[in-house]
């Protein structure tokens, strides 16, 4: 546990000023003066044989294909993330080792892939953690994985009632703790942390806000995004601006009639009829054009 405490202050303080890391960037954790990497090269299963006989972490690879991005990991029904075995064995040392930290509870990294560093090919991961794995279904050949300490699977035989309101209870929480922060980094790194309006760099007042919103179905996707700043996500989302199919930003008319001090005239009025300042580099992650249509029609009607 001192091992896997360390690894988690590490990440937390790696994370402040970064939305992700390398596998490079994650071979260089030192612990009582030696390396050790939090990744393998390849394998998405990985342990520190000196300090544990347990894996360490557990990753999901970047896939630019939106059908398989890293935020639609599987659900089971009783609404909690599932991890597949590597292979079909499950003797497997792989395996074994997510066994034996599910049997010992000790807790793991999820590295999930967000995108690919700038000019290549070389993929970058936001670091989840602490998870858990609480249970095994080998006929699924997965692990049931837990975000939250007090999420466990229902012993057989469980009152209907109390099922349904775990599974409630257990979408929430995968929710709030992993879809909603992936969603958020993802974002931020496809605009290297700048508003997509003003360019703003502050990630602390930045937000990853929807086209579509998730109470309406919106996708949790880099393409149903836009790293905002906090003035301009309030404006977005009170439609006070909008955000055409083309790319720029349209102020309601009302607004542009409003005289009340700098930071209306400099922060709101003057972006209208200006293209975004910040896209993503990757077109497959730029903000979807029928998305924003949808959204812009909307805005529209508001104005």
């Amino acid at each position: 546990m001192a091992f896997r405490e360390t690894v988690f202050a590490w990440l937390r303080t790696r994370t402040l000023v970064t939305e992700g890391l390398t596998r490079d960037q994650l071979s260089e954790f030192e612990f009582n003066g030696r390396r050790h990497r939090l990744v393998g090269t390849q394998t998405g299963i990985w342990r520190v044989k000196e300090h544990s006989p347990a894996a360490i972490s557990i990753l999901t690879a970047y896939s630019p294909d939106d059908t398989k991005r890293p935020y639609d990991d599987t659900v089971g029904e009783d609404g909690m993330l599932r991890y597949k075995w590597r292979g079909h064995n499950p003797d497997f040392p792989d395996n074994v080792w997510l066994r034996t930290a599910m049997e010992l509870h000790l807790p793991l990294v999820w590295f999930i892939g967000i995108g690919y560093a700038p000019g290549g090919r070389t993929q970058v991961f936001r670091p989840e953690f602490p998870v858990w794995l609480v249970a095994e279904e080998p006929d699924q050949q997965q692990f049931v994985v837990a975000v939250e300490a007090g999420q466990r699977a229902l012993p057989a035989g469980t009152d209907a009632n109390v099922i349904e309101f775990a599974r409630s209870y257990n979408e929430r929480i995968v929710r709030q703790r992993h879809h909603q922060p992936l969603f958020r980094s993802a974002v931020l790194y496809a605009y290297e942390r700048k508003c997509a309006v003003c360019r703003l760099p502050f990630p602390e007042l930045l937000d990853a806000a929807h086209i579509k919103p998730d109470s309406e179905g919106g996708p949790a996707k880099v393409t149903n995004g836009l790293a905002l700043c906090n003035i301009h996500h309030g404006a977005f989302d009170k439609q006070l601006i909008g955000i055409s199919p083309d790319y720029v930003v349209h102020v309601r008319h009302s607004v542009l009639e409003t005289f009340d001090g700098p930071t209306l005239q400099h922060a709101i009025k003057e972006m209208h009829g200006e293209r975004l300042r910040q896209l993503p580099h990757a077109r497959h992650e730029r903000p979807d054009r029928d998305l924003l249509a949808e959204r812009f029609d909307a805005f529209q009607q508001a104005s």
